[in-house]
């Protein structure tokens, strides 16, 4: 259900909420990179571009959230002390973006990897921005999703505060050689983001020491998916 941009903005100042999140891949990412700004999955398909494929594409068209870009008023990296799931690239945005009319804003109340085909809509999101007050600290902050509805071109890189890139301090074998990581992403990403780009200067690194990703990166996921995030 559509909020209030307005109202929706207030509640974030009250709550101290001074940035949004979103994270992906470094492939997906690197096609927001070319095409100017964050794109919903279902715009990258009907744009011809590439994504890193998720296990709930089939589910998300199923369920109408297709067209949406899903944001996190929290940096989940942070907040959980471990990787984020959706990827090592991390897009911070500058909360006032919710005051652009031009963006139907809805928020959900669960991930929609747990709505089925007859969760009714009341079940999905919230209402208003009364609710969403109501029901803010009894509802884990993840499950929480801002969605922005029904995306069909590049949008939001004019809110980009900053960009986080996440080292995972992982070799990787390739061509007999291992190689670091974040070498070859950070190579990649330079490629695209030249001096006259409008996300140029905003990057930082993420070198975490007392974090769960650190192992988690070298430990508990392999070869194959650690390309699936990097690569």
């Amino acid at each position: 259900m559509k909020l209030n941009n307005c109202e929706l903005f207030d509640f974030f100042v009250e709550k101290e909420i001074l940035a949004l999140y979103h994270a992906n891949t470094v492939s997906t990412s690197i096609t927001y990179f070319q095409a100017g700004g964050l794109l919903s999955r279902g715009a990258v398909t009907n744009l011809g571009l590439f994504q890193t494929p998720q296990s709930s594409d089939a589910l998300d068209i199923a369920l109408g959230v297709w067209d949406d870009i899903f944001i996190d008023s929290t940096d989940l990296h942070s907040f959980f002390n471990r990787e984020n799931h959706y990827g090592p690239v991390l897009f911070e945005l500058d909360r006032n973006l919710i005051l652009d009319k031009n963006f139907d804003i809805w928020i959900t109340k669960n991930n929609p990897i747990y709505w089925n085909a007859s969760t009714p809509l009341s079940d999905r999101y919230f209402s208003d921005v009364n609710e969403l007050r109501e029901k803010w600290h009894t509802i884990q902050k993840q499950r929480m999703m801002i969605t922005i509805r029904k995306n069909t071109s590049p949008i939001l890189f004019n809110y980009v505060r900053r960009v986080i890139v996440d080292d995972p301090k992982r070799m990787i074998l390739m061509n007999g050689q291992n190689i670091p990581v974040f070498n070859m992403a950070n190579s990649q990403i330079k490629n695209v983001i030249t001096s006259g780009h409008t996300l140029s200067g905003k990057f930082i690194i993420r070198k975490c020491s007392n974090c769960w990703c650190t192992s988690n990166y070298l430990r508990q996921r392999n070869s194959s998916d650690i390309q699936r995030l990097f690569l």
